[in-house]
């Protein structure tokens, strides 16, 4: 809190006074100040025509030392400040006599306000309020707000307490229900009132490890499929359940009956395995061919999406390691059971040196030989099941991985995008998809040989602990040279890594963009652009592999070397006690050391050369998603808009390109922004978008902060064309619905009449299923703007913006998509040159280097004869 010198207030000029809680003190009068002298203060708001014990909200804390400043008391305020403190807290009235103590006022009050409305409703206009009773003003709408959220707040809590209790009381009857049932594994029943799908999607939700969080009231038309996955923060994605699909894990899946469209969980139960558990009916049945054949072809995956926040790399690969931590602990086992049974081996070699053959004992060497191999194939079955598990490891993993990190991508900011290329970009996902699943396999192999060693490493001390520290020794130093290759390699793979990135997208931009290169014959640069990239990869890229072929020397020749030296330190050593059956026994034991030892040394090497590659998934990681699960659901839009006193700039050190613009819009009207090409008409709709945040000021949906919003949930119920984008690969009819399930191809239909598309599309063969190329190229410039029209018309949005959306339709096809969206009752904001599009908006402004310079009707800035007037006449001649 801001404090201030006693010479800037006037002097102590009044005395003390207790503030206790049976004396609080009323803060009133615009003249007076208090400073709190001993104790704690505790600073209240309470209405204003309520007994001062009644309706307390907490507005701060004071300290000694603290100034609290009272309201004006002709004021008409709905609340009053109250100063109550503890036994010992006194303050001393201070009067304000300077105009440097009037702003500390000013700043008190607007400090109190921002403390309650932080990024919502009001939080930007308590900074813009200038002067004390303006900031007095901001607080009592800052506290009516607050008093508004907390009774929405408790009206919630008490609705779910009564919910929990009815929950409880419902489940306990189940429960004492099924003592009467015989068979205690059927899954619960769908509970009153909820949806059979909300059974059925539970199910899969608590396969996920997921509890159900039922969507809220703002999502009622939304897909309800999609409404209840984005509210358990889990994703979607359809599938085609093709013939034997349950012999094979896919995960928990949600599929539908074909009679009657039932919702049914499909949870698979073992390697193999399904289970089909319908919640309506109580019922859980094993998936088979009949049983298979009566669901709908359709499906859908259920996906768990990375932790929200900052990521580290550790994090990724701790969260997909998670997912197998069955099949790890398995692994385990399975490789001490190996371990143990490759003890078999040394300990059989040197019994049969030592004894058997200096014996010629005949009968134990066929119960020795018939040992070994029972142990020799059943470490092959331990074998053959360890690897079974690792491939297990390794689907798990990039099943859950490669969903899960193109999901974060996908979740991250706009702003993001603009710091790396598209080719970029997906060499970093792609490579790291494929790195992680390799990485998994190779640590994998390392733990598992180095726990495989262990056995072995052991045999050997216990034989003769010269040989041990020996083996110790020359085990060491394959470690070392192993880790400083792989240094090596590190430091130039990362430039490989770079390299790749930067070439990639060099690629994407030149296939993108060939036509151009061809237009301007600049297809020799191009090449030779490419190939300086190229040339540098490939030369870090032999640097890499000539320290791979060293390292593999040194790994092929470690085995036969350290034997060298084994038989070395036994046959030079004078003191030597150990018996040829006892050496050959160690030796045969450190042999599957040394083997275990190299099977490590390359995975390491591998695991190095691949590391670079996860690393430039950092950034993806590191960024944090606009997917907010703290923020608020914005309800069902009606269609108002405010920009209050909005600036914006690309750069922290760039111009602004947007300098205090304020727009109102009211639901259902139509607005047209208006002006030269960089005068901030697109950057405003980005902003609407949430692509962009602004660096003073906010946007308002129906009066609420778009900041404090789910930006997902504003965008459901927005229609949008921009200039830049391109149609998508497939079909007309998935350009417009999308993958909406709640729309059809009557719904597409309807919005194809209204972009005027419709006759176009009856013209042709296949109708709404005609293919479109990547990019569109098989229609027109105007086909294209009204496929991309009838798309943001398809879901009827609360809400339209049309960037240059009708810049290549000729007039008539103009008219007819202009009456089209008059009949939409919806918000309709236009960026637009073409004076045609823009001429019936409710209202027009005119926006010139960042800044409103014009604003009204068509008619009314004609009559003005300004800059607008100016550039019709041009558009009119």
């Amino acid at each position: 809190m801001t404090t201030i010198e006693q010479d800037a207030l006037g002097g102590d000029s009044g005395g003390r006074r207790q503030v206790g809680a049976d004396h609080p003190l009323v803060l009133s009068g615009a003249g007076s100040s208090w400073r709190v002298t001993s104790g704690i203060v505790e600073v209240f708001a309470v209405a204003a025509s309520d007994s001062p014990d009644l309706a307390r909200l907490h507005l701060m804390t004071a300290t000694p030392g603290t100034l609290l400043f009272g309201s004006h008391e002709e004021a008409d305020h709905d609340f009053r400040l109250l100063a109550v403190g503890g036994p010992d807290s006194t303050v001393q009235i201070v009067p304000i006599v300077s105009d440097e103590a009037q702003e500390a006022r000013r700043r008190w009050f607007a400090e109190l306000a921002g403390s309650l409305v932080g990024g919502s409703v009001t939080a930007a206009r308590v900074a813009d309020a200038s002067g004390s009773e303006a900031q007095e003003m901001t607080l009592n709408r800052a506290i009516a707000h607050r008093r508004e959220q907390i009774e929405s707040e408790d009206f919630a809590r008490v609705s779910a307490q009564r919910a929990t209790r009815g929950g409880a009381l419902a489940a306990g009857l189940e429960q004492l229900g099924s003592l009467l049932r015989s068979d205690g594994d059927q899954p619960p029943r769908t509970k009153t009132g909820e949806s059979v799908l909300v059974g059925a999607f539970q199910v899969v939700a608590n396969a996920q490890g997921v509890s159900l969080t039922m969507p809220s009231s703002g999502a009622a038309d939304e897909d309800p499929l999609t409404a209840l996955a984005r509210s358990c923060g889990l994703r979607t994605r359809r599938v085609r359940l093709d013939e034997d699909w349950w012999r094979q894990d896919c995960g928990p899946m949600l599929a539908f009956l074909e009679v009657g469209h039932h919702p049914v969980a499909l949870v698979p139960v073992g390697s193999g395995r399904y289970q089909l558990v319908d919640t309506a009916a109580s019922a859980r049945r094993p998936v088979d061919g009949p049983l298979a054949a009566s669901l709908e072809r359709d499906a859908f995956v259920i996906y768990r999406p990375l932790p929200d926040g900052p990521l580290s790399i550790r994090t990724l690969l701790r969260a997909g390691l998670a997912e197998t931590r069955a099949d790890l602990l398995m692994l385990v086992g399975l490789t001490c059971g190996s371990g143990l049974l490759a003890l078999a081996v040394p300990l059989v070699t040197g019994q049969i040196v030592g004894s058997v053959i200096p014996g010629a004992n005949r009968s134990q060497l066929v119960q020795l030989t018939a040992a070994l191999l029972v142990a020799t194939v059943a470490g092959a079955l331990f074998q053959l099941a360890t690897s079974i598990a690792v491939l297990r490891v390794q689907g798990r993993l990039d099943r859950y991985l490669g969903p899960a990190i193109w999901g974060r991508l996908l979740a991250l900011p706009t702003s993001f995008f603009r710091r790396y290329s598209a080719g970029d970009l997906a060499h970093r996902v792609l490579s790291s998809e494929s790195m992680v699943q390799l990485i998994s396999g190779s640590a994998v192999t390392s733990v598992l040989g180095g726990t495989f060693s262990i056995f072995s490493f052991g045999l050997i001390w216990f034989y003769s602990v010269q040989l041990g520290i020996a083996a110790t020794i020359l085990l060491a130093m394959m470690i070392v040279v192993t880790i400083l290759a792989g240094r090596v390699q590190l430091h130039r793979m990362q430039a490989v890594e770079d390299l790749a990135g930067q070439l990639n997208g060099m690629l994407l931009e030149f296939v993108s963009g060939i036509s151009k290169l061809r237009v301007a014959g600049v297809q020799e640069k191009a090449f030779y652009r490419w190939a300086e990239l190229f040339t540098a990869k490939r030369r870090h890229w032999n640097s890499v592999r000539s320290v791979e072929n060293l390292t593999g020397v040194v790994t092929a020749a470690f085995p036969v070397v350290s034997a060298i030296v084994l038989f070395a330190v036994v046959g030079l050593s004078p003191r030597s006690t150990l018996s040829p059956g006892a050496f050959l026994a160690a030796n045969a034991a450190y042999a599957q050391v040394a083997v275990a030892m190299v099977t490590m040394a390359n995975s390491f090497n591998l695991v190095v050369r691949t590391l670079p590659g996860l690393q430039h998934l950092r950034p993806i990681l590191a960024e944090v998603p606009e997917e907010d699960v703290a923020k608020f659901d914005p309800g069902i839009l009606e269609g108002r808009i405010e920009f209050s006193s909005v600036s914006f700039r690309y750069q922290p050190d760039g111009p602004l390109v947007l300098d205090d613009v304020s727009i109102r819009v009211a639901a259902g009207s139509s607005i047209a922004l208006v002006g030269p090409s960089g005068s901030g008409k697109s950057t405003l709709g980005r902003l609407l978008l949430g692509f962009e945040e602004p660096e003073h000021g906010a946007v308002f949906f129906d009066d609420q902060d778009l900041s404090g919003l789910d930006i997902r949930a504003v965008r459901r119920q927005l229609g949008v064309v921009l200039q830049s984008v391109e149609l998508l690969p497939g079909s007309v009819l998935t350009n417009i619905i999308g993958s909406a399930v709640n729309l059809t191809v009557d719904d597409a239909w309807r919005a194809a009449e209204r972009a005027g598309l419709a006759g176009d599309l009856r013209a042709m063969p296949m109708g709404m299923y005609t293919a479109v190329s990547e990019g569109g190229s098989t229609f027109s410039g105007g086909q294209r703007q009204r496929l991309l029209i009838a798309r943001a018309l398809a879901g009827s949005p609360r809400i339209l913006l049309f960037d240059e959306a009708t810049s290549a339709l000729d007039n008539a096809t103009q008219a007819v998509v202009a009456e089209s969206l008059v009949k939409v009752r919806a918000t309709r904001i236009l960026i637009a040159h073409r004076l045609s599009t823009v001429m019936d908006a409710d209202r027009i402004y005119y926006l010139e280097q960042g800044r409103i310079v014009e604003d009204g009707s068509y008619d009314e800035l004609m009559a003005l004869n300004g800059a607008f007037a100016s550039q019709a006449r041009r558009q009119l001649t």
